[in-house]
């Protein structure tokens, strides 16, 4: 439909309306303005209360619901089926605003609004899933899709948290086309089952495109701390704490800017981060230990319960810290804490 033939139908329809009615219309869903207004913010205009605005606003809905005025409607709900069709039957509702409005008035700013209010007006065609505390808001064209959903995040925000890993884009696909192929309403075609995913509040993909639970650190990271993690456990090598802030924000984390210095206190204070060089961290789960060269040298002696050769203990240090052998020899020659044996080989004194 031709963008100027969707505005005059719009002005054909609620030119119906009496005058003070089609303005609270007008105003409840912003269809002059680039907002619609609240209840009591046109109550005070017109001089009464929030619900009187609720009752015309319902009267006025009513009146344009009829059949005589909405079959002129019918092309666009045509256009809005097949577009819910193509996103597997449900769309989440501030997506498909954005997504009609750009196909029914690409040069409006306030097209969100309008098709808002065609919506408002299709809903003997379409049905309104209102949300909950698991899914967003979202319009379909079926109550059984609606249902399905439901269902589906449910079981797949169980089959997350039980992983208790972050999952590719793929892996998550084929999760939910499994899940998706035992309910009787549900697309397991790609493009459906990434419109089903987002429907969730609980799950949500990181920077890197892997999903997981909304609320974990890795997928949502909480400061500097957290995005730090993030970059080295992607990096899977230790790095030195300006590198990690350059990849920060290199990496679309926001519009904050890390800064060098508040990396390097995160790094120094979170036990997650190991010191393994001159300014150069590496994550704690890698099996990198923290202390001094020699703190290593006695723990991996302790750890070994016997003693070791030179050779077997530099390769052990150099498998937790990134220093030099001679820093290990050297340290080798601490009488007080290390013996060397007639064999050659080392025991802790």
């Amino acid at each position: 439909m031709a963008e100027q033939n969707f505005k005059n139908l719009l002005k054909d329809i609620i030119s119906t309306l009496n005058p003070r009615t089609r303005e609270i219309i007008e105003k409840r869903f912003g269809l002059s303005s680039s907002r619609g207004q609240t209840l009591e913010a046109i109550g005070k205009q017109f001089g009464i209360t929030r619900e009187r605005v609720r009752q015309i606003e319902s009267e006025g809905l009513k009146q344009l619901s009829r059949d005589t005025i909405t079959a002129k409607l019918e092309p666009v709900f045509q256009l809005v089926g097949n577009h819910l069709k193509a996103c597997g039957g449900i769309r989440r509702e501030d997506v498909l605003l954005k997504e009609l409005g750009s196909i029914l008035l690409p040069e409006e700013k306030k097209s969100e609004n309008a098709v808002n209010f065609v919506l408002a007006l299709g809903k003997k065609r379409l049905v309104y899933f209102e949300g909950n505390d698991n899914l967003h808001p979202a319009w379909s064209h079926s109550a059984g899709v609606c249902k399905d959903v439901v269902e589906l995040a449910s079981a797949i925000k169980k089959y997350i948290a039980s992983s208790n890993k972050l999952l590719s884009h793929d892996s998550m696909i084929n999760a939910l086309k499994l899940e998706a192929a035992k309910m009787a309403n549900l697309n397991p075609e790609p493009a459906s089952l990434a419109s089903y995913l987002s429907l969730s509040r609980h799950i949500s993909k990181n920077p890197f495109g892997e999903w997981g639970l909304t609320q974990s650190p890795e997928v949502s990271p909480r400061g500097v701390k957290d995005k730090a993690y993030l970059v080295l456990k992607r990096e899977q090598n230790p790095l030195h704490f300006r590198q990690v802030c350059d990849l920060i924000n290199k990496i679309s984390f926001g519009t904050r800017k890390a800064h060098p210095q508040t990396v390097h206190n995160e790094l120094i204070k979170d036990s997650r981060f190991v010191l393994v060089g001159r300014g150069t961290y590496a994550l704690r789960d890698w099996g990198y230990e923290p202390g001094t060269v020699k703190d290593v040298m006695v723990n991996v002696l302790k750890k070994a319960g016997g003693a070791l050769s030179k050779e077997e203990i530099i390769k052990q240090v150099l498998s937790r810290r990134m220093v030099k052998e001679n820093t290990i020899l050297l340290n080798l020659q601490n009488r007080k804490t290390f013996k060397r044996l007639d064999n050659e080989k080392f025991v802790l004194a």
